[in-house]
């Protein structure tokens, strides 16, 4: 297994605190470590840590990390001497370091603030809601409150929104979700957290032996309080879920799969493995060197962390997980959390109440897509419309007309509507006043429909993330580059290919990593030999592409083989296709690099369609089938979606077995060979997935398609099967 990419680095720059929170993983539970600990990390240390993170930054190559300086109470330290010690960081790294901290605020006097907003230290507040819920838990070493102290805190955070990071606040089931939410809307909290209290199976959630729904019903209460009355809070706890329910990728390590991207720094100088481990047993975060004789990057390959890293993947989990309905959107739920007598290999403790908080989301998204649906005004297919004439390219040329004309006009008047929030830039104004077939144009380039969305979004007061959760910001400087785009259209087709653009990459944050600008050329004259294959073998599907993609991106997959050949496409961004055309040290074959091209473009043509009318049952959005290119399950979407990608891309191989070069042709006839497998397993499946009739029509005439060129004996087989579709 390779090494981890550590990307986060939690900093004890204290080990004392000044409270006696009783539900403290550090103080409270079983690792006791902390009473060894030197109170302070010392300057040798601070220094030595500095020179340990430029070296990994530089050798693992690194475009920026984040540093959260932790306690304790970090602020016991000294705010000058946190402010100095991230100047040291930032000093010593040629990469942007966030650095960051975690407080509960009682030293947090308008001295201290202004250094640390000086410094661009980002600061994130811990308490649990008003005083009657604040004090169950949060009392000073003499039982007096720590309320008033912290409300004064998060107050004067409010007049530096440049470094307030956020709230945190354990849970205690015992307070209502309304009284919480009712205090926090109070004031301007950019983001809140609400963390289950730290359990496992040796030590399981307080309360709950006597009420053994009593969290269930808490979070529940709470989802739909938030969901219904305080959407405007960002909550990172329930949007997260909301990701991943909805099939994107989780921004928190307590929901869905991921990896290990964060190393702690205790005190003594010493490497640790996730701080909140400390709830499981004595050592359970203690890893091998510290910051004075050993390299981050030796303990991002070690045991320890590769161990950590397996039970972040599907077959690290349990059996009963691994089996479970829920576990694509769970992940296991959070690590320490599944911690028993045989070790990590459970479920959550908090299983019981993730079924149910997922299931219950799951209802309430689906009740809101189904209510976006029945509101929006969406133009619904032309009469005549013909789905069997749609899949196919040379057939399709009125259906394509009717649903690339109304993109288009969706595409103008998101621009518009955007560049009408910047009155006075001089590049809005340019752009405004182009001809309309130009307008028109650079309406459609993939990059301007996402930065268009986003501009509208963040001016109605919407937060954006990326895929990897990290915030977006839809900046008028994007502008530039469609003032470019607009300078280049000579009037005829355009595909934009290997451009550095921000709003074809922003919207996946550092979760996509794409190829540096010297493959740029050696990619356009690749993808140029590709689409002259798509071009020769079918002009009316090469004509297709065109007219539906706007944009190629070379991507690459840094964990995967690199000979694994990856790409995707994604519905924020229509029109682009992200592609890889490297496969270890030489660029793919040309006909590779076509059937991924194709590949992409039939995803993004049945996304058209689908912006019209659903092909899936508005009840089925949660369902999960077993998909044969896939080893997790798949909505029944995104199994149509499968096959109307391969049904096409047999067509491909089956031009390449009869008319390719004949170096390819073993090739080809295995690719057949496994598609029209897994074809057939696809469309058994199919038959029980709850379809719409625009879904139904467009299996049938994918099923004729797929048994082109068949034997006869076969083709009559599959066609009998045809006739027994049922739904």
């Amino acid at each position: 297994m390779d090494a981890a990419k550590f990307t986060s680095f939690l900093v004890k720059v204290a080990s004392r605190c000044n409270l006696d929170c009783d539900y403290c993983y550090i103080y409270q539970h079983a690792d006791q470590s902390w009473r060894s600990m030197p109170k302070f990390l010392s300057v040798e240390y601070r220094e030595a840590f500095a020179r340990r993170l430029a070296d990994y930054v530089s050798e693992s190559g690194l475009k920026h990390c984040t540093v959260v300086l932790h306690g304790g109470e970090p602020l016991l330290a000294g705010a000058q001497t946190l402010a100095d010690f991230a100047g040291v960081l930032r000093g010593a790294c040629g990469v942007p370091v966030d650095v960051s901290m975690q407080t509960n605020g009682l030293l947090l006097d308008d001295r201290a603030l202004a250094v640390l907003a000086n410094a661009g230290i980002g600061i994130s507040l811990s308490l649990d809601g008003p005083k009657s819920a604040n004090d169950k838990h949060r009392l000073t070493r003499k039982g007096r409150s720590s309320f008033e102290e912290t409300e004064q805190a998060l107050k004067r955070l409010q007049n530096h929104p440049e470094v307030f990071a956020g709230v945190i606040a354990v849970i205690d089931a015992s307070t209502s979700p309304d009284k919480l939410f009712e205090y926090f809307d109070r004031f301007q909290i950019p983001r809140l957290d609400f963390l289950l209290p730290d359990a496992h199976w040796l030590r399981k959630p307080p309360g709950r032996n006597q009420d053994p729904g009593l969290y269930e019903q808490w979070l529940v209460k709470a989802f739909d309080v938030w969901l219904d009355h305080y959407a405007h809070i960002p909550l990172r706890t329930f949007e997260a879920l909301l990701d991943v329910c909805a099939g994107l990728p989780s921004t928190t390590d307590a929901f869905g799969f991921g990896d290990v991207s964060l190393l702690s720094i205790e005190t003594d100088g010493s490497y640790h493995d996730l701080d909140v481990l400390k709830v499981t047993h004595d050592g359970a975060t203690r890893l091998f060197g510290n910051v004075l004789d050993t390299p981050i990057a030796d303990v991002a390959c070690s045991a320890p962390i590769q161990k950590h890293r397996g039970y972040l993947r599907k077959d690290g989990l349990s059996v009963i997980c691994q089996s479970c309905e829920i576990v694509d959107i769970c992940g296991g739920g959070s690590l320490p959390h599944r911690y028993g007598e045989n070790g990590f290999i459970n479920p959550t403790v908090y299983c019981n109440e993730m079924k149910r908080l997922i299931g219950h989301i799951g209802v309430r998204l689906q009740e809101h897509l189904t209510g976006v649906a029945e509101e929006a005004d969406v133009e619904p297919l032309p009469e005549g419309f013909d789905l069997t004439c749609y899949e196919r390219a040379e057939t399709a040329t009125a259906s394509m007309a009717w649903l690339t004309t109304v993109a288009e006009a969706d595409a103008v008047t998101s621009l518009r509507s955007a560049l009408s929030l910047l009155p006075d830039n001089k590049q809005a104004l340019r752009l405004a006043s182009l001809p309309e077939e130009v307008f028109s144009r650079v309406a459609l380039h993939p990059g301007t429909i996402a930065w268009s969305s986003a501009m509208i979004s963040q001016h109605r007061g919407q937060v954006l993330f990326a895929v990897d959760g990290s915030t977006v910001d839809a900046s008028p400087a994007y502008l530039h580059l469609l003032v470019e785009l607009a300078d280049s259209f000579d009037g005829g087709q355009f595909l934009d290919v290997g451009r550095d653009d921000q709003w074809l990459r922003t919207p996946f944050g550092e979760a996509i990593f794409f190829e540096e600008a010297e493959l740029t050329v050696e990619g356009q004259a690749l993808v140029n030999s590709a689409m002259k294959i798509i071009r020769d073998w079918r002009p009316a599907l090469a004509e297709e592409m065109m007219d539906v993609c706007g944009a190629v991106q070379f991507v690459r997959d840094p964990n995967a083989n690199p000979y694994k050949i990856v790409s995707f496409s994604d519905n924020s961004v229509p029109g682009a296709l992200y592609v890889s055309i490297s496969q270890g040290n030489r660029l793919i074959d040309p006909y590779d690099l076509a059937d991924s091209l194709i590949h992409e473009h039939r995803h993004q043509k049945l996304y058209l369609l689908e912006r019209h009318t659903p092909t899936v049952e508005r009840t089925a959005a949660q369902a999960l089938v077993v998909s044969p290119w896939r080893e997790d399950l798949r909505p029944p979407s995104g199994l149509l979606h499968a096959v109307f990608v391969f049904v096409e891309l047999r067509r491909f191989w089956m031009h390449i077995r009869d008319r390719g070069p004949t170096n390819m042709n073993s090739r080809a006839v295995n690719q057949i060979a496994d598609t029209d497998s897994n074809l057939e397993q696809a469309f058994a499946t199919l038959k029980d997935c709850p379809l719409t009739d625009v879904g139904q029509a467009i299996v049938m005439s994918l099923r004729r398609a797929a048994v082109e060129g068949k034997p006869l004996n076969e083709h009559a087989t599959n066609l009998a099967s045809d006739l027994t579709v049922t739904h």
